[in-house]
């Protein structure tokens, strides 16, 4: 998940800066994302509001990996998720290699 630093509600409301910098996060974490999970395919979506699914009232973009093969038996049937990865093991590894992705260089070296 992605939030500007100013507390905002409007997507039409981020400056020129804000704007480039935000999306440009988006592109730092698909590389990251792409390097450790090689996802087929992204999600990548803008809650402004609580009608949009905001739980709180603050701008955010959402990037979600996709797979193609989600939903399963036993995703449909069981009513279960399989985790391949412990959610603790994920946050873990983002963390450490994050900054690897979005660090100064990427934001100013940007064509």
């Amino acid at each position: 998940m992605c939030v500007p630093n100013r507390h905002i509600t409007k997507f039409t409301d981020l400056t020129k800066t804000e704007l480039l910098h935000l999306n440009r996060t988006v592109q730092g974490l698909q590389l990251l994302l792409d390097k450790f999970y090689n996802p087929k395919g992204y999600n990548i979506g803008i809650n402004q509001g609580g009608y949009a699914g905001g739980s709180i009232s603050h701008l955010h973009i959402h990037v979600v990996t996709r797979y193609g093969t989600e939903l399963g038996f036993i995703d449909i049937v069981g009513k279960t998720r399989v985790l391949p990865e412990g959610l603790d093991s994920v946050k873990k590894k983002l963390t450490k290699n994050v900054n690897k992705f979005l660090n100064k260089e990427f934001f100013e070296n940007f064509k």
